[in-house]
């Protein structure tokens, strides 16, 4: 297995390649890659578009020369060189980063349009990757992936006697030896989509994250020269077009107030108080090492807490700013933990993946609960766990017995929100919470006890705690009902 620094010297010198595209810069391939890309585009639009691993320059170049306000980003300082020089003879302006594609530094919302060529292949964590796409990219935006399956005939006897003839073909015609790509086994072979047959595998992952996706096959015939469509003819170049689906006036609504509200969340469990969440945690887990999906993570409290237990976590949350907060307490406790920044029911991974999904506080505030929970569902295993830690928080803007019960909380306390040092606008919540589906009802017995069971999940445990009824004794613990659900996915029950 190849470590970090000796893949990244694969790409360090950008000489080679460089060479390949001042040819395309200086033939018909420059309008034809321009309106390869340029057609999914509104004429007279000056879009902010990103090149990702743009290499020496070749899309950032010619986007840029279309007038748009491009960025081109790769993780090689060589190839970056050859980027600003060819767009120094070009006459363009692009902007060159230096970034690693797995840790893209921008703002939610930063990009129109997002294009890259023969560069996901080469992903370590393609699913990670792609939720960052999503992230970066504004509502409507744009994802635009050229690649192909380069190597997969490694993989497969058959299809690498065809890929040897057309190699001996050019080699008979053109004089020049050439091969699709190097016996690189011990690079490529630890890559994910290496050995994994695409486009189909993008167009399932991305779909998944909620993009409208469409491809097309073989666009290599409208942008290669003669020696390569023959040559390449086993691994066509495909185009996928992904658009980023806009989200709801509401759940942006909620979206906007939990990035806000992360400014206000610390993690402040003591060491006492997380071996309290982990023993009662555990009563309900198998033994052994588990795979546990934290959905929801905020801080990452139940992603750390479960870590610490020795499980594998990854730790998932539409708030990017929770995410950020996440990895930095990861870091502090020592915890080995995946984050995602991806919205619950949105998630890239395959089907069957967790052995435990796990919650807190964050199934009254989806939009659509029961599509999340078939989600959830799909990418738990057979015999899987759903443990989830929920409230009704928003009961007292429907029921008068509950809204007194908040403002004797209140009148106790002092807040709403305790623990909270101000500064978020809590009416917004207030707003968007009257549109969410679970908001006025009384659980768990209104929903979770009945719609559960419907969609496939035994539930084999419950803890209810009405914290409400100690006001009438001043005491303040809390003035909504809390409740643990714990509910198994059958074993010969798959989606």
């Amino acid at each position: 297995m190849l470590n970090k620094e000796e893949r990244d010297q694969r790409w360090a010198n950008g000489q080679g390649y460089n060479r390949y595209i001042t040819g395309e810069l200086n033939s018909f391939r420059k309008q034809a890659w321009k309106q390869m890309i340029c057609r999914h585009f509104q004429k007279e639009l000056s879009l902010d578009v990103l090149d990702i691993g743009t290499g020496p320059g070749f899309f950032a170049c010619i986007l840029s020369e279309e007038g748009h306000r491009v960025t081109g980003i790769d993780a090689s300082e060589g190839m970056l060189g050859c980027a600003r020089n060819n767009a120094k003879l070009l006459g363009v302006g692009p902007e060159f980063l230096e970034m690693d594609v797995n840790h893209l530094d921008f703002p939610d919302n930063r990009f129109d349009v997002l294009v890259t060529r023969n560069v996901t292949w080469t992903l370590e964590f393609p699913e990670n990757v792609y939720t960052e796409f999503k992230r970066i990219l504004r509502p409507n935006g744009l994802l635009l992936i050229y690649d192909a399956n380069w190597h997969m005939h490694y993989f497969d006897e058959e299809l690498m006697k065809r890929v040897r003839k057309r190699e001996q073909n050019h080699f008979e015609r053109y004089g020049k030896k050439e091969i699709v790509c190097n016996d690189d086994t011990d690079y490529f072979g630890c890559l994910p989509l290496s050995n994994t047959l695409r486009p189909q595998w993008d167009m399932k992952v991305l779909g998944r994250l909620g993009f409208t996706v469409s491809v097309e096959e073989n666009v290599g015939k409208d942008v290669y020269e003669d020696w390569e469509k023959q040559l390449y003819g086993e691994s066509p170049l495909f185009e996928i077009c992904a658009v980023n689906n806009e989200m709801s006036l509401e759940k942006t609504r909620i979206q906007n107030y939990w990035q806000t509200r992360s400014s206000t969340f610390g993690f402040t469990k003591s060491a006492e108080e997380i071996k309290g969440w982990q023993e009662r945690i555990s009563t309900y887990l198998p033994e052994g090492r588990l795979k546990i999906l934290d959905a929801g993570t905020g801080t990452g409290f139940l992603a750390i807490a479960t870590a610490l237990m020795g499980h594998d976590v990854t730790g998932i949350d539409m708030c990017s700013n929770m995410i950020q907060k996440a990895k930095e307490n990861a870091v502090k406790h020592k915890t080995d933990i995946t984050f995602f920044c991806t919205d619950a029911g949105e998630m890239p991974f395959e089907d069957e993946t967790f052995d435990v999904v796990i919650s807190r506080n964050l199934i009254w505030a989806l939009m659509n609960p029961e599509e999340v929970l078939v989600q959830w569902k799909r990418i738990l295993k057979p015999g899987g766990l759903l443990m989830y830690f929920d409230g009704n928080h928003y009961t007292y803007l429907f029921n008068e017995e509950d809204r007194k019960a908040r403002e004797k909380y209140v009148s106790i306390t002092g807040n709403a929100h305790r623990g909270d040092p101000g500064g978020v606008n809590y009416e917004e919540m207030d707003d968007a919470a009257l549109a969410l589906p679970l908001s006025k009802l009384d659980r768990p017995h209104e929903w979770d006890d009945k719609v559960l069971p419907k969609m496939g999940y035994n539930i084999i445990a419950k803890e209810v705690e009405r914290p409400q009824e100690l006001l009438s004794q001043e005491i303040a613990e809390g003035y909504y009902t809390v409740f643990l659900i714990v509910a198994q996915k059958s074993h010969n029950n798959t989606n």
